[in-house]
């Protein structure tokens, strides 16, 4: 059973250099990807958060359930 958590802390870390994993995005593209939507100068209703940006200043937004 060692083996196992050994097996999962090497495939975390392995999982986390990879590329856009976790990473907020920068781009209208990456914003699109991860389920959000660009909004100018805010994000819209009380359900949406910033989670990343677009281009400069616009934020990138996602919907968020408390």
């Amino acid at each position: 059973m060692k083996i196992f958590s050994f097996f999962f802390a090497v495939l975390l870390l392995m999982l986390q250099g990879t590329s856009g994993f976790l990473r907020a995005p920068s781009t209208e593209v990456q914003c699109r990807q991860a389920g959000g939507v660009c909004s100018s100068p805010r994000c819209p209703s009380p359900h949406t958060r910033p989670f990343g940006s677009c281009q400069q200043g616009i934020p990138c937004c996602r919907t968020v359930y408390d």
